[in-house]
């Protein structure tokens, strides 16, 4: 079976950090095939703003 894990912590070293990492090997032991999506490392950001949407025509225009 394969597993995904998005993890969304700033902090990497953090306990949620340690927490994953436990969370990998149990489940790798188990025969899992793990893939992690670590959005604070794809420079996700929490909050959408208008400069999310550029195409968008201001309310000004």
């Amino acid at each position: 079976m394969n597993v995904l894990i998005v993890f969304a912590h700033p902090e990497r070293q953090s306990l949620n950090g340690a927490l994953l990492d436990v969370m990998i090997s149990e489940l790798e032991a188990q025969g899992r095939k793990v893939q992690i999506s670590d959005l604070y490392a794809m420079q996700w950001k929490a909050t959408v703003d208008r400069s999310d949407f550029p195409l968008l025509p201001s309310m000004n225009d």
